[in-house]
């Protein structure tokens, strides 16, 4: 969710751990909630470049998972992280996977939204089964925009979800949870308008703050 290289430190909290695959899973709840679960913390960091093979034991010293990108990261046009899943996981690291979703001039008409978040979906699950991730891995779409979404952005985004539950895979929000303003005494939290307007869908979330 950062347009930069420089290495970002994400605490992930109230997760459970799957020791199995080495992830963490974040449980879906309201922005500002309480957890459902007894408080655990985990410290991660997210890059949009691989730090390098020569850089992780250092790392691992502070960070115990890395976001790990499925497609090009926000601002990039290729993706370093492809096939280092092994060295990391050999490296002691657990994975928050994320794949990088449209941004709303990417979901302007005529584009057909729910067309392009189904697409993304296959391409979010066949990354994820190369890269060696099992089946039920929780996948985080980066919603790189905050605010209330667009129409437009909400087909791609519970399209997207659904195609990744189809494949036999969680599917998960990286989004905000900083309040944006809406109009003079309004204001919306992205991750609160994702979550009332998910329906019955189950999904993880990452809640920047």
């Amino acid at each position: 969710m950062r347009m930069f290289s420089t290495i970002c430190a994400l605490a992930l909290a109230a997760a459970l751990w799957n020791a199995n695959a080495g992830n963490p899973f974040a449980h879906a709840q309201r922005a500002g909630s309480e957890s459902p679960v007894a408080a655990l913390a985990y410290l991660g960091f997210d890059s949009n470049h691989y730090p390098g093979d020569v850089a992780l034991p250092v790392l691992k010293r502070t960070f115990s998972f890395a976001g790990y990108w499925l497609n090009p990261p926000p601002g990039t046009t290729s993706n370093t992280w492809t096939g280092m899943r092994a060295v990391l996981r050999e490296s002691g690291f657990g994975f928050l996977v994320l794949f990088n979703g449209r941004t709303s001039r990417q979901l302007r008409r005529p584009a057909d939204a729910a067309a392009l978040g189904a697409s993304d979906a296959r391409i979010a699950a066949d990354r994820a089964k190369q890269e060696g991730f099992s089946i039920g891995t929780v996948i985080f779409l980066d919603q790189e925009e905050g605010g209330r979404l667009l129409p437009e952005q909400r087909d791609y985004l519970f399209s997207w979800i659904d195609g990744v539950i189809a494949a036999g895979l969680g599917p998960g929000v990286y989004c905000s949870g900083i309040p944006a303003k809406e109009g003079k005494r309004e204001f919306i939290i992205t991750a609160n308008d994702i979550h009332d307007h998910a329906g019955a869908r189950n999904i993880a979330f990452f809640v920047l703050q």
